[in-house]
Parts: C-alpha cells; structure tokens; sequence
C-alpha cells in the first residue's frame, strides 16, 4: 500500500480502506474532502497496484524509513477518526483508538522502527486517550475540554504519554506529532481549565502551522489566542 509508484494520499487512502476498514465517508472526513475524491483515488491506486504488478515484497532498512512516514499519518488518522468519530451512533470509537495506539506501540518496540516521531504520536495518542471518560455525559453527548472533569482523566495514561514525548526528544529534528504531542501535554498539567498555559500553546500551534498548514491548525490557533489575550 506504501509503494513510491502511488500517489502520498492515495496510499494513506488504500491502507485506511484494506487495511483499518474505514468507509469511504470517514476516510474523506479525515482529507476533508468529498467521497468522490476518495473513491478516485483508490481506483487509481489499484489500478496501479495491477498494472504494475506491484506485489508483497521483502523490503530493506531504507525502504522501511521512506515508508514509515505514511504509516505514522495514517495511524494518526485512525486514531483521529475514533478519537472525533463520524458514526452516527458513536462520537467515540474507542476500538480504533485502541487499534491505532496498538499499532503504534509495536512500532516502538522494533528497533527498524522505533524512531522519535514514533515515539512523539504515540505520547500524542496516550495524552489524548487519557481524557476519554470525562468526553461523554451521561447521555453520551460530546463534553467540551473546558467543561470536563478533570478527575476523571488516565493518569496512567497521561504518565505514558509523558514518558514517550520524553523518548521523542532523542532525535535533532522534530514533527508534527511532537507539537502536537506538546499541546496535549500542556493541556493535561494544568489543574484546571482556567490555569492552562495558553501562551505555550499558541507559541507551540505557531510552530505547528509552518509545518501543518491546514485550517483545522488555523481554527485552534485562533481559539488558542483568543483565550491567551483574555488571562
């Protein structure tokens, strides 16, 4: 599915539809775009797939390093769709949050893979779960971060995520993932949602923009700045 001969987010595509079962609407929700777009797109990569002969192969040290970069995108998609699930019955699917952390852990503990921007969405993905109790009410509607109890979070959760942000820093360059990462942890050591650092948080997503520029990053980093002018 990572194969160079197709197309970055067709492979993302591919592997979200074969591999992690997604429907086209979710996987469309997590580009953004139409369900048309995101059926083209798995035409033409199996296409390629048959008209190339493009088969299962043993792939070297180098191959896996070029590859891994769209494996960690669409885990963090996985994960993004049950984390902000599209499903009518379900706001939270915690069985791919799971899959996804799963996944991601056993990319840590193989020495080819264990690398600092796996490390840095892994700690992402542990900070993030940690608050899964206190996202629903008892009628199972979505709670706001600033209206969660607090008490309720992992904190097990949130000391692994501690943990693998700290393996992340290993490395000389950072991702999207350790900005990302960063935020989530700066919103887990504040007490409550009045004493969160909100200046860190828009200095972190200033960071991020230049590496992510999508309105999703836009959106936070105008809430961020908007509750950073108002402390």
């Amino acid at each position: 599915c990572c194969h160079p001969s197709i197309p970055y987010e067709s492979q993302i595509a591919l592997v979200l539809k074969t591999l992690c079962g997604l429907s086209i609407s979710e996987i469309a929700h997590s580009f953004l775009t139409q369900d048309e777009t995101i059926t083209k797109r798995l035409y033409r990569a199996r296409e390629k797939i048959r008209t190339e002969g493009i088969e299962l192969e043993q792939i070297s040290v180098a191959t896996i390093a070029n590859r891994q970069k769209t494996v960690l995108h669409t885990l963090y998609l996985l994960f993004s769709e049950g984390y902000n699930s599209t499903h009518p019955d379900k706001l939270i699917r915690h069985d791919l949050c799971e899959e996804a952390m799963r996944l991601c852990l056993l990319l840590t503990k193989n020495k080819l893979t264990n690398s600092p921007d796996v490390n840095a969405l892994l700690a992402l993905m542990c900070l993030q779960a940690s608050r899964a109790d206190a996202r629903l009410d008892e009628n199972g509607n979505i709670v706001l971060l600033q209206d969660q109890n607090r008490t309720l979070w992992n904190k097990a959760l949130i000391e692994k995520g501690y943990e693998f942000l700290d393996k992340s820093g290993e490395g000389q360059n950072y991702s999207e993932y350790h900005l990302e990462a960063a935020i989530a942890a700066t919103h887990a050591q504040a007490k409550t949602f009045e004493q969160t650092n909100w200046l860190r948080i828009v200095e972190l997503y200033q960071i991020l923009l230049t590496l992510k520029p999508d309105p999703i990053v836009e959106l936070n980093l105008a809430i961020a700045l908007s509750k950073a002018q108002s402390v």
